[in-house]
């Protein structure tokens, strides 16, 4: 792609209307932004890190994609970000649907949780969202969606299928009981990349949505680069190779992990390695124009551990305050403050804890391919379950909000980062092991609407 101006809109594939296509034909509309946040703003993703980015390795895109066929409007958004909250992604689906008409509840929103991305929704310890750029950020989502939906075109359809081998569970037992962040050869992974393939009616590429679970985090807590990371790199190869407009939805990757760390030499590895996958699985898909779509949803309620007693909470704030008041790095302050933070807040709640949190649970399907959005960082275990429900099924994690790690039954027990700790950089309070039955047994209505 050419080098455009943050903010710019770029439509794709300029296309001259020949009029409304036959009833129950397919029609796509794509268009693309570049999100890059100008020098300065804080990137997200890692605690404790340096504030403030210190320059651009490549640019953050925002992508967008509607679909129309069967008499049913949809549209994806794919983001190069960290994530958003509920409340921003509620305000970009009221806003672009009265741009577009396209109702709320069809509208995805997935992040692909690059950890060199700013800021861009509240994470204790995980750098400061500077309003005016957020602020835009969302104007900007907006817009994309609007000039895609008013770029449709005839199109054609089909779904497939690579394997790439990049990701590697992070939770690795050490040497007693408990679990760090590390590496685990023997723990569950998904090795499937899911393609969904868009030509025009010549069979020109179009556009390619790819899924894979592995976070984007090559490039670790030092960097202070803007970057997409390893889904950057993988969108760029496959519109090189491909053609057409690349979009990747982040898969389940809460306890997943790349296993190439460290350098941009390795960025480009490992995005070339899940591009591979699409780019061999792509001359495979049978094309259709005539697909319908449907779109289901429905919000569980997670259920949560009470709140932590005063008496904890301000054990907790002493411990902090003992430490804060040492001669401690950085990185340690800003942990140990986001600890102390999290504390005051319980304290001032006064016990009144919350019973459950929302979790929405969307399914857009396309001649019966199926995709699964989820809000949060979801361990990569419902991946694997939902999948065995149905067959033809990606799951977005990171779509439509974000609620902190969504930990396996199996998780809670053995504890570690994303149980015990995590949930303090987003919330107050921890869930309850059962989220996991709650999640699936309304997951499986969902699919099954």
């Amino acid at each position: 792609m050419d080098k455009h101006p943050v903010g710019e809109i770029v439509e794709g594939l300029p296309y001259e209307s020949q009029g409304e296509c036959a009833m129950g034909k397919l029609r796509a509309g794509i268009a693309r932004t570049v999100i890059t946040p100008p020098v300065g703003i804080d990137l997200c993703g890692y605690a404790g890190r340096i504030p403030g980015n210190t320059g651009v390795h490549d640019d953050l895109q925002a992508k967008a994609i509607v679909l129309d066929g069967g008499g049913i409007r949809s549209a994806i958004a794919t983001l190069d970000l960290v994530g958003l909250n509920a409340d921003q992604v509620a305000w970009i689906r009221q806003e672009a649907s009265g741009k577009t008409g396209i109702p709320a509840e069809n509208i995805l929103i997935g992040a692909s949780h690059t950890h060199a991305g700013p800021a861009s929704q509240t994470i204790r310890a995980c750098g400061c969202a500077e309003e005016s750029y957020v602020g835009s950020l969302l104007r900007w989502i907006v817009e994309v969606i609007d000039a895609a939906s008013e770029n449709l075109r005839p199109v054609k359809f089909g779904f497939g299928a690579g394997k790439s081998t990049m990701a590697i569970n992070r939770r690795q037992a050490h040497g007693g009981s408990g679990i760090d962040l590390g590496e685990n050869p023997d723990g569950i992974v998904d090795h499937e990349v899911a393609v969904w393939h868009f030509a025009d009616e010549s069979g020109k590429p179009f556009a390619t949505i790819f899924n894979y679970a592995c976070h984007a985090v090559v490039m670790g807590g030092d960097n202070r680069l803007v970057s997409a990371d390893w889904p950057g790199v993988a969108q760029r190869m496959i519109e090189e190779r491909v053609g057409g407009q690349a979009m990747f939805l982040q898969g389940c990757c809460g306890n997943t992990n790349p296993r190439y760390r460290g350098t941009f030499e390795e960025v480009e590895r490992a995005g070339a390695e899940v591009a591979e996958a699409v780019i061999g699985a792509v001359p495979g898909i049978e094309l259709t124009d005539d697909a319908e779509i449907t779109v289901a949803s429905e919000t569980a309620m997670l259920p949560l551990e009470p709140l932590m007693s005063r008496e904890e909470a301000e054990q907790t704030i002493r411990q902090s305050s003992e430490k804060l008041a040492q001669d401690i790095p950085l990185w340690e302050r800003h942990i140990e403050q986001a600890y102390h933070d999290w504390a005051q807040t319980v304290i001032a709640l006064d016990g009144k804890s919350a019973e459950s949190v929302p979790f929405e649970i969307q399914r857009i399907s396309v001649d019966g391919a199926n995709l699964i959005g989820l809000p949060g960082e979801v361990f990569v275990d419902y991946s694997l379950a939902f999948k065995r429900m149905k067959p033809n099924v990606m799951v977005a994690a990171y779509a439509n909000g974000n609620v902190g790690y969504v930990p396996a039954k199996y998780a809670f027990a053995e504890g570690g980062y994303e149980v015990d700790l995590a949930y303090k950089l987003y919330a107050e309070q921890m869930f309850k092991p059962e989220i996991e039955d709650v999640i699936l047994d309304v997951g499986a209505r969902v699919l099954g609407k």
